[in-house]
């Protein structure tokens, strides 16, 4: 499906004008009301673009702070692992943005700064160009890897050792991690392929995007396939079956990368053989409740330890849920994909509201804004209170839904935000012959608490072109046109 038809099937529609503002230039407040938003990601401008969309006579003053020049998507990158040719030559993809690009379609102020401190008393943003104002702040601050969750003992060296060897790919930092994994992807193939891509994907708290380190083995598996070369992708994971999407990823790993990927030491036979085992054909495994015994007879994968000089992992492997005890297997690589937990950005620290011991800002109830201050305003993957999974869709819908309340909020003083009209959506492109993508679907349902919370989930197989024309609806919307 193109690119507009798509756009006008989910009705994603958003105003267009422009004002630039340079990075060193210091804002007085005018008599407009303010509204700064912190994070230019896709939380940050569907938010921004969406209030300036409900606010025709351009009554309120709308600023992005950010702190990078460019804006590098995630949402469907993976496919770079696989060079799926339909991404990169059919639709010509691109996945960096540039914002000067973006606000000469909008009209607000994009300002590329360090934000430095927050004062909600005062109400006032400090950055490395200056101090700003507002009446209102949305923080759209993103998420970042906590290294020291997953590997308490490693030290600040370590850390960064990591970073730069063995890199996560999945925060916000204008696609540094991914591009050094895509760079060593190709050093791989130069020297035939020798040895193994490890994927570690994270384990324990809330995770932006848990399908994605599962759609990366499958792409980076269709690398594999298509230079013939002599490594595997080997998943070594704490679960004994994909955290999201679970039984369509093993189907998958069984049907199309049955000699390219093995899950936690088991091969694409070796699941097979087990789920004929616990009882079960490749036909009635993947329902709800056969899956959840099947799992039983999965091994698990906790990675312990990382050499970096002898590209080693201490790895704990237990067979089943029956061997308690468990024994000490060292895998060694070629390429390793080390994901650790994830936490809130550091940034979201620097406001001082109530937030949970992940760091996210509790919301009040039926709002995004913080429950111990109404102006200051959460978006993406730092909501907290609500039961929202952090990933694209949430951020782009729930922000055109947010950015419409704050408009009506300021203009109208209505306080309303209706979030059961948010969708979520998520695609995992998983073969590039045939081109196919698992989707996901969910609403969303408010309880009696307040609290918003997926229900209704179904999940499907679908042609890979849905999830391009997703991702040109969700990103390049906002970020393009």
């Amino acid at each position: 499906m193109k690119r507009r038809n798509f756009i006008q099937s989910i009705s994603i529609g958003l105003c267009a004008s422009a004002l630039n503002v340079s990075a060193n230039t210091y804002l007085p407040k005018t008599n407009k009301t303010r509204v700064i938003v912190i994070g230019g990601g896709i939380g940050g401008i569907n938010t921004a673009q969406s209030i300036k969309a409900n606010d025709p006579e351009n009554k309120i003053e709308v600023i992005i702070l950010e702190r990078n020049k460019t804006y590098f998507a995630c949402p469907m990158s993976n496919t770079l692992f696989g060079e799926i040719k339909e991404v990169i030559k059919d639709e010509g993809i691109t996945f960096h943005y540039d914002y000067n690009t973006t606000i000469k379609n909008h009209n607000i102020n994009v300002i590329i700064t360090e934000v430095l401190n927050a004062d909600i008393q005062k109400k006032t943003i400090t950055t490395s160009n200056g101090k700003l104002s507002y009446d209102f702040v949305v923080v759209a601050t993103g998420i970042s890897n906590d290294y020291k969750k997953s590997f308490p003992k490693w030290d600040n060296t370590k850390i960064q050792k990591a970073k730069k060897e063995t890199p996560s790919g999945m925060i916000s930092d204008s696609g540094v991690e991914k591009n050094i994994l895509l760079k060593q992807m190709q050093t791989w193939k130069k020297n035939g392929g020798d040895g193994d891509f490890i994927i570690v994907p994270p384990f324990g708290g809330k995770v932006r995007c848990l399908p994605a380190a599962y759609e990366r083995a499958c792409m980076v598996s269709e690398f594999i396939k298509k230079y013939k070369l002599k490594g595997k992708v080997q998943i070594l994971d704490n679960s004994s079956s994909p955290k999201a999407k679970g039984a369509k990823f093993i189907e998958m790993f069984m049907k199309y990368h049955k000699d390219t990927i093995n899950f936690n030491g088991m091969t694409g036979q070796d699941m097979e053989n087990r789920i004929i085992k616990a009882g079960y054909t490749l036909d009635n495994f993947k329902s709800k409740e056969n899956f959840s015994i099947v799992e039983e007879s999965f091994s698990t994968a906790k990675v312990q330890d990382v050499d970096f000089d002898k590209k080693q992992l201490k790895v704990k492997i237990n067979d089943n849920f029956d061997d308690d005890n468990g024994f000490i297997k060292y895998f060694n690589y070629s390429i390793a994909n080390i994901m650790p937990r994830h936490k809130a950005n550091i940034t979201t620290e620097l406001f001082k509201v109530k937030k949970d011991k992940w760091g996210a800002i509790i919301c009040a109830p039926k709002r995004l804004y913080s429950v111990s201050d109404n102006s200051v305003y959460a978006i993406g993957d730092i909501v907290g209170f609500h039961k929202l999974s952090p990933s694209a869709q949430v951020s782009s819908s729930m922000g055109i839904i947010l950015g419409k309340s704050i408009a009506k909020r300021i203009l109208e003083n209505k306080d309303k935000l209706d979030m059961t009209e948010a969708g979520i959506t998520c695609f995992s492109m998983v073969s590039s012959q045939p081109l196919k993508a698992i989707e996901i679907a969910k609403k969303i349902k408010i309880t009696k608490k307040g609290q918003a919370k997926p229900y209704g989930t179904t999940t499907s197989f679908t042609n890979g072109y849905g999830l391009i024309g997703w991702y040109q609806a969700v990103v390049e919307t906002p970020f393009k046109y």
